[in-house]
């Protein structure tokens, strides 16, 4: 017997992609300038996609405890970053910078992923979080290469790509762990 996925995921994507619209506009006219603040906004702009698509009722209360606390594991991870930038800034070229990037994209990804399952919206394994986690820190390398190569995209498309990322990856493990039965999938 399979169940159905914890969230609605067209739904959820969709809100992304609004959510990616709201982060490009706040960003290309500065209405956030503080960068601890923006990435707050980050963390809690996907936090409430995912909680306003979540299929589980949860309170109030519950929801927007998982959204401040999004937005909390968006500044640490934007924090860590940081520390290790000083800590590692001797590498050679943009290596310390893809490092770091990449370090920061797997623990904020795995400490995200830790708070989804600790609040009981999606069973997640360690190999689900660990796709996800590979998956982000691919992601922030994407987002950064094109960045360095075009001055149209702001800061803000590090935290959309992250964002499509882990939810891919939390799509695809929900996916496997709830399989659409085949009289569902496709009418014979």
């Amino acid at each position: 017997m399979t169940s159905s996925p914890h969230f609605f995921y067209a739904r959820h994507f969709l809100l992304l992609a609004g959510c990616s619209v709201v982060a490009a506009v706040m960003t290309r006219h500065h209405l956030v300038t503080d960068l601890n603040v923006c990435f707050a906004v980050y963390g809690a702009l996907h936090a409430s996609a995912l909680i306003l698509t979540v299929r589980a009722t949860q309170s109030l209360r519950r929801r927007c405890l998982f959204v401040a606390i999004a937005a909390l594991l968006s500044v640490m991870a934007l924090r860590i970053g940081l520390l290790g930038g000083h800590l590692f800034g001797t590498l050679p070229g943009n290596a310390v910078l893809y490092l770091v990037l990449g370090f920061s994209a797997v623990i904020g990804a795995a400490a995200y992923g830790t708070s989804i399952r600790l609040f009981g919206l999606v069973e997640l394994t360690m190999g689900g979080l660990a796709l996800i986690a590979a998956g982000c820190m691919l992601a922030a390398f994407i987002a950064f290469f094109t960045l360095a190569h075009s001055h149209f995209l702001g800061r803000w498309w590090l935290a959309v790509l992250w964002w499509y990322a882990f939810s891919g990856g939390l799509w695809f493990c929900d996916r496997r762990q709830n399989p659409v039965p085949r009289s569902a999938a496709a009418p014979a």
